[in-house]
């Protein structure tokens, strides 16, 4: 069996409503495999909440919970398998606009032709 392709997915979140950061295309499965929340914000912490949607049940489920992370800090989700199917999506709200960005890294395998 042959390997997937690589991508990293990545977006400021401008608000505090819920925003996708990653989407597995049509004819693809996904394995999740970093995901990274950065705060560029030098004085204040954020908070973030990171969500998996299933297109199947269409239901979010929580990763984590309202996660703070510190001025200038990181939060980084490392060595985690997480497995999607096509039209599901890994999503992340803000607690404050502007301050945190959040990059998927996933491993997408064409299924089918």
């Amino acid at each position: 069996m042959q390997g997937g392709l690589l991508v990293t997915s990545s977006v400021l979140l401008a608000n505090t409503n819920r925003t996708t950061v990653y989407t597995t295309p049509s004819n693809h499965r996904s394995i999740v495999r970093q995901i990274m929340v950065g705060n560029v914000d030098a004085s204040n912490a954020a908070t973030v909440k990171l969500e998996l949607y299933d297109a199947s049940s269409t239901s979010h489920f929580a990763l984590t919970g309202a996660t703070s992370v510190a001025a200038d800090g990181y939060l980084w989700l490392n060595d985690i398998i997480i497995g999607l199917q096509a039209g599901d999506l890994i999503s992340a709200t803000g607690g404050s606009a502007n301050d945190l960005t959040v990059t998927v890294v996933a491993e997408q395998i064409v299924i089918g032709g």
